[in-house]
């Protein structure tokens, strides 16, 4: 009987790890589809190497400025392959402030709709002290003039 039940526990453990990893993206990128979700914020060591230029340009020893309007989201989420949002630019509100950051790195803490920003950034939503907003942003196109705080994309993207 024991042994039994031993069977049962272990194909009941199989199944739900099989579940975890073949765990399904459910995000998309798409313009102009206003979201609800949360924003944090990085600065340090989680500026280094940032994702979508070491990933998909080959260029690991990319490192991100503090300065710069740019944010970072958990790529495994998003449908298309896990780079889809690299170099997507997004439009995040918390109350009546707005700003608009280029995603430019994987955040591989952050949960579906949470967009972790730079100091920088964050600062123009709340102070650095409240840690966690909650927010409205959806995908908008990249501005191409102004006074633009973060990299230019290395190549076109279409959709």
């Amino acid at each position: 009987m024991k042994s039994t039940q031993l069977a049962v526990l272990l194909m009941a453990m199989v199944i739900a790890l099989v579940s975890i990893a073949e765990a399904k993206a459910t995000q998309t990128v798409r313009f102009g589809k206003k979201l609800t979700g949360k924003s944090t914020w990085f600065n340090g060591h989680d500026l280094k190497a940032v994702a979508c230029y070491g990933d998909l340009e080959g260029n690991s020893h990319v490192n991100a400025g503090d300065s710069w309007m740019i944010g970072a989201v958990h790529m495994a989420h998003y449908k298309g392959g896990e780079k889809t949002a690299c170099f997507e630019c997004a439009k995040i509100t918390a109350g009546k402030r707005s700003i608009v950051v280029r995603i430019i790195d994987d955040c591989a803490g952050c949960a579906p709709n949470q967009i972790d920003l730079t100091a920088a950034a964050f600062k123009k939503l709340a102070p650095l002290s409240q840690g966690v907003v909650k927010t409205k942003y959806e995908f908008v196109r990249c501005p191409m003039r102004g006074n633009l705080k973060w990299p230019k994309s290395p190549k076109a993207k279409t959709h």
